[in-house]
């Protein structure tokens, strides 16, 4: 598999996702904790929050396991856009936990822009 120059190196992934993966928690807190819990006012922003997390973990396998490249890359999108609602969705609530949720932001926009440069590059006669 093709793979771009810039793209980071291999040991810097489980350290990037762990920070992300932490933040994304303790922020998820802030705003559960500031509804009260899982009431009705909580519905979309834990629900945004809840369908991010989905098609975060749903990113792996699609794109590892089954090397659908561009069915991952459709998915990363949708990850992303699912990201900036849910902060655009926290921000009366908490503007900490928003802000929190700003790296994995810009980390996605990085994964998103690696994903469809390996798709890209990657394509096969079949997929056009």
């Amino acid at each position: 598999m093709k793979k771009p120059s810039w793209r980071p190196p291999n040991a810097a992934f489980p350290v990037v996702w762990t920070c992300l993966y932490t933040g994304m928690g303790y922020s998820s807190y802030l705003v559960w904790k500031e509804l009260g819990g899982f009431t009705e006012e909580a519905l979309v922003p834990l629900g945004l929050y809840g369908l991010q997390l989905a098609l975060n973990w749903i990113w792996t396998p699609i794109f590892f396991g089954a090397h659908k490249l561009k069915l991952a890359l459709v998915d990363i999108v949708l990850l992303t856009g699912t990201v900036g609602a849910t902060m655009v969705s926290w921000y009366p609530i908490s503007r900490t936990a928003t802000l929190l949720m700003a790296p994995y932001l810009a980390w996605l926009c990085l994964a998103t822009c690696l994903n469809y440069r390996i798709w890209r590059d990657n394509r096969e006669e079949k997929e056009e």
